[in-house]
C-alpha cells in the first residue's frame, strides 16, 4: 500500500515540476522598446482625439436607434460593423488588447520635469481602474498598478512629455504570470487525474483487471484523438463559439461579485449584463468558470473542459452500453463509434455548441435508464432522473428530443406498462425528482417568460431537413470553398452520424438475416436500438411533413419551429445507432478482433477528415487572446434593446444636462458611484440593460427602477441636495430563493438514491 500511494505521489510530483519547468517566466508580458514604442505610447492629444472619435460613433450610433425605434424597427442586419470579436493581445498598430485583471506597468524614462502618465482605452475608459500615476524628474523608471474590470481593447500609455524628456522602454505584465502557468496547471490536473486512474487500475492483476485496463486505454485513446484541435493550440473559430465563450465570462464575473447562482451575466454586452441564465441552463460550465477565475486563461478553461466533455462521453457511453448489451467489448466499440461519432465532433467544434455537446454525455445513460424503468429492473429509475437532469442542465430543446424519445419508447412498450403499472409509477418519481432539481432554473425562467423577454428563436425548420442520400456523406466538414446552402448542412457542416455507424447497421442487418430468428436479448435489443434510431434520422428528412407542422396555427407550429433545424434529431439517433453498429461489427465472438480493427479505422478515417477540417481554419483565440463581450443574438431582451447603441459608462440625468459622476465602482451587476446634479433631475439611467430583480437606493432610501432608454435600468428619484450616492444591486425575488432550496433538496434526494439503488444491487 505504502508504494502505491508513494506512486500517486510521484506522478503528481512530476506534473507540478513540469509546470514549474515549463512555465515562461515572460507570459504576459508585453515589452516595448525604441523601435516600437509607438505601438504602445501615445500623447494626451491623440488618446483624446482617439476617444472624441469613439465617443462620436456611439452618439451616431444612438442616433440611428432612435430612428429605427421611430420607424418600429429593431436592429440592423450587420450589428456591430466591422468588428473582430477576437484580438490578438499585441495589436502592431493599436496597442494592447487585454482581458480583465490586474496589471503591472513599468516605464524607463529620462526627463527634465515631472509628468504624467495614465492607461487609456478608447471608448472602454471606464473598464480601467487606478490607472494613472506621475513620473519624478530625472533619469530612471516609475511601475504601477492597474486593473481592467473587463475585455478592454486597444489599451495604450497616454502622456504628455517635457520638451527634451523620453521613454526608453514600456513593460506591461499581468500580476501574478510567469511564476506558474495556470494554463499548464490546468492541463497538468487533468492529466493527473487521468493517469491516476490508469495507475490505480493497475494495480489489479486479475483477468478482470486486465481487461478493465484494455478498455480504459481504449476510451482515453478515444477521447485524446477527439480531442485533436484541442491538443494544438488555442480555439478554433465555432458558430457559436463566441456567446459560449461569454456566457463562461459571464459567470465567472458574477461569482466574483458575489452572485450565486449567477443569474445575470454581468460582463456581457460591454458591463450592460445580459439575462441568458434565465433562458439558458449552465450549471455545467460553472466548472470553467471557477478555473477562470483561479487564473486560467478563457482559451485553457474551454480547452481543459471539452477535454473533459471528450473524457465523459467515453466513459458514459461505455458503462451504459456495456450494462444495457452485456459485452465489455461491444460497449466498448460502441464508445468509439459514439465518441469520434462526425455529428458529435461538428456539436463540439464547427457549431461550438457547448450546451448541445454536453448533452450528449447523457444520452446513452438515458438509454440505460428506459432500458431498466421499461423491460428490466423499474427500481433503477433514478437512472432516469439522473439522465433527465443531467441533459435538462445542460440544453433544453436537447431536453425535448429527449423527452419525445422517452414517450415513443413508452407507447412502443405500452402493452407491459398495462400489464406492470409499477413502471409507470417509476417514470413518474424520475419525472417529479428531474422537476425538483430543476426548480431553481425553471421558476426564474417562467418569470422572465412571463414578464415579455424575448425567447424567440423560431425558424422555419423546413427549410433545413436533410435528404436521404445526406447519410452517405462520407467526408463530412466545413471547407471555405462548400457554399454553406440550406440544403447543404449534410456536406458543409456534417450533421450526420458518419458512415462507420451506418455500416455496422448494415452488418447487424445482414447478419440477422443469415441467422434468422434470434432470441438473444443484446441482438433484440440493439435491432431495436436500429429502429428507434431509424425513426429519428427520417424524422430529419423530408420524410416528415415538416411543411406541414410548420404552417400549422400557433402554438402548434412553434413547437416544431423552436426545434430550429430538424437534423438535431441526430443527436437522439447518435447513441442509438452507435450501441446497434457495435452489435454490428462485434456481435460475432470470432470476428471480434477483426470487427474492432475495422471499426476503430472508420472511425479514424471519417471522423479524422471532419477534425482535419477544424484545425485547418486557424485558431481564432489564444492564451493571451482578447475576446469582445459584445453578442448578436437578439433573444433573452427586451423587444426593441439596441445592443449596439449601449455605451459603457454610460450614465444619463434625466431633465439635467449639468452632472458630474465621480466615485464610480462597478463589480458584476454592483454599481455605486456619486452623481452631482445642479438643479435637480427626474431620474437616473445607468449602463445596466434592465431585468426585474435589480433594486436601487439613493442616499440609503429605496428607490423604484424600470425600463429607460433602449431598455437600460432607469432609477427614478432626484437627490436631495448637489450630491447624491447611488448604489444599484440585483436581488433575487424570495421565491427564487425557496425554488433554489427546493433545487439543492433535489440534488441531495438524487444522490441519495442513486447511492440507495447501488448498495441494492450489490446486495
Amino acid at each position: 500500500m505504502k508504494n502505491r500511494v508513494l506512486s500517486l505521489a510521484a506522478v503528481w510530483l512530476a506534473l507540478i515540476a513540469l509546470v514549474f519547468v515549463y512555465t515562461d517566466p515572460e507570459e504576459y508580458t508585453w515589452r516595448f522598446d525604441q523601435t516600437d514604442l509607438e505601438q504602445i505610447l501615445v500623447g494626451e492629444e491623440t488618446a483624446q482625439a482617439a476617444q472624441d472619435a469613439a465617443d462620436a460613433r456611439m452618439d451616431e450610433e444612438r442616433a440611428e436607434a432612435r430612428e429605427r425605434a421611430e420607424h418600429g424597427q429593431w436592429g440592423k442586419e450587420d450589428l456591430y460593423g466591422d468588428f473582430s470579436a477576437s484580438l490578438p493581445a499585441m495589436d502592431d498598430e493599436t496597442g494592447l488588447n487585454l482581458m480583465w485583471g490586474r496589471y503591472d506597468v513599468t516605464v524607463s524614462y529620462a526627463s527634465p520635469e515631472a509628468f504624467a502618465l495614465r492607461v487609456v482605452s478608447a471608448g472602454r475608459q471606464t473598464f480601467v481602474e487606478d490607472g494613472e500615476t506621475s513620473a519624478a524628474a530625472g533619469e530612471g523608471t516609475v511601475q504601477f498598478r492597474f486593473a481592467l474590470t473587463d475585455a478592454a481593447e486597444h489599451v495604450r500609455l497616454a502622456c504628455a512629455l517635457p520638451e527634451g524628456a523620453s521613454v526608453t522602454q514600456v513593460v506591461f505584465h499581468k500580476v501574478g504570470a510567469g511564476v506558474f502557468s495556470r494554463d499548464l496547471a490546468a492541463y497538468a490536473l487533468l492529466a493527473g487525474v487521468v493517469l491516476s486512474v490508469l495507475l490505480v487500475l493497475s494495480w489489479d492483476r486479475s483477468r478482470e483487471g486486465a481487461a478493465r485496463r484494455r478498455d480504459a486505454l481504449v476510451l482515453v485513446g478515444a477521447a485524446l484523438f477527439a480531442s485533436m484541435p484541442l491538443l494544438w493550440n488555442g480555439l478554433y473559430e465555432g458558430h457559436d463559439l463566441f456567446f459560449h465563450l461569454n456566457r463562461i465570462e459571464g459567470i465567472a464575473s458574477g461569482l466574483r461579485a458575489g452572485q450565486f447562482p449567477v443569474r445575470i451575466h454581468a460582463s456581457t454586452l460591454l458591463g450592460y449584463g445580459y439575462g441568458a441564465p434565465q433562458f439558458y441552463p449552465e450549471l455545467f460550465l460553472y466548472i470553467p468558470a471557477v478555473m477562470r477565475n483561479l487564473g486560467v486563461s478563457l482559451a485553457g478553461c474551454v480547452r481543459v473542459f471539452e477535454i473533459g466533455i471528450n473524457l465523459m462521453t467515453a466513459l458514459v457511453c461505455y458503462e451504459s452500453a456495456r450494462r444495457v448489451l452485456g459485452s465489455r467489448r461491444v460497449a466498448l466499440g460502441a464508445s468509439v463509434l459514439y465518441t469520434l461519432c462526425i455529428y458529435r465532433l461538428v456539436n463540439l467544434y464547427t457549431r461550438a455548441t457547448l450546451g448541445e455537446s454536453l448533452a450528449m454525455i447523457f444520452f446513452p445513460l438515458l438509454i440505460l435508464a428506459m432500458v431498466e424503468v421499461l423491460v428490466r429492473d423499474e427500481r433503477r429509475w433514478p437512472l432516469l432522473a439522473l439522465a433527465m437532469t443531467g441533459i435538462f442542465m445542460s440544453h433544453l430543446l436537447s431536453t425535448m428530443f429527449a423527452t419525445l424519445f422517452c414517450a415513443l419508447a413508452a407507447v412502443l412498450c405500452l402493452s407491459r406498462l398495462i400489464r406492470e403499472p409499477r413502471r409507470i409509477l417509476a417514470c413518474a418519481k424520475a419525472a417529479a425528482v428531474t422537476a425538483l432539481c430543476s426548480l431553481w432554473f425553471l421558476i426564474p425562467m417562467l418569470d422572465y417568460t412571463a414578464d415579455g423577454i424575448s425567447t424567440s428563436v423560431v425558424l422555419n425548420a423546413a427549410e433545413y431537413v436533410l435528404h436521404l442520400g445526406s447519410y452517405l456523406v462520407g467526408f463530412s466538414g466545413e471547407m471555405s470553398s462548400s457554399a454553406q446552402i440550406e440544403e447543404d448542412f449534410a456536406y458543409t457542416i456534417g450533421v450526420v452520424p458518419g458512415l462507420a455507424i451506418l455500416l455496422g447497421c448494415a452488418l447487424l442487418l445482414v447478419r440477422r438475416y443469415a441467422r434468422g430468428k434470434s432470441e438473444e436479448q443484446p441482438e433484440r435489443l440493439s435491432l431495436f436500438f436500429l429502429g428507434m434510431g431509424a425513426l429519428a434520422l427520417l424524422g430529419a428528412t423530408e420524410f416528415f411533413p415538416w411543411e406541414w407542422v410548420c404552417g400549422l396555427r400557433r402554438p402548434f407550429s412553434t413547437v416544431f419551429m423552436q426545434m430550429q433545424f430538424p437534423w438535431r434529431l441526430v443527436s437522439i439517433a447518435a447513441p442509438l445507432l452507435s450501441m446497434a453498429a457495435a452489435q454490428g461489427y462485434l456481435g460475432e465472438e470470432r470476428h471480434r478482433s477483426a470487427g474492432f480493427a475495422l471499426l476503430t479505422a472508420l472511425c479514424v478515417i471519417f471522423g479524422g477528415y471532419t477534425l482535419q477540417c477544424v484545425v485547418q481554419q486557424g485558431t481564432v483565440l489564444d492564451q493571451e487572446g482578447f475576446c469582445d463581450s459584445r453578442i448578436a443574438q437578439y433573444e433573452y431582451t427586451y423587444v426593441g434593446t439596441e445592443k449596439s447603441a449601449l455605451e459603457p459608462g454610460n450614465i444619463v440625468a434625466g431633465g439635467s444636462e449639468d452632472f458630474a459622476v465621480t466615485d464610480y465602482v462597478k463589480r458584476g451587476t454592483n454599481l455605486s458611484f456619486t452623481i452631482s446634479v445642479t438643479g435637480g433631475c427626474n431620474y437616473i439611467e445607468v449602463p445596466l440593460l434592465y431585468y426585474p430583480g435589480y433594486r436601487a437606493e439613493l442616499d440609503g432610501i429605496a428607490c423604484r427602477v424600470s425600463p429607460g432608454t433602449n431598455n437600460v435600468l432607469r432609477v427614478y428619484g432626484s437627490p436631495q441636495g448637489e450630491r447624491a450616492q447611488v448604489r444599484i444591486w440585483f436581488e433575487a425575488p424570495a421565491k427564487w430563493l425557496a425554488a433554489q432550496a427546493a433545487g439543492a433538496a433535489g440534488f441531495v434526494l438524487l444522490g441519495i438514491l442513486l447511492v440507495r439503488m447501488r448498495r441494492r444491487n450489490k446486495a
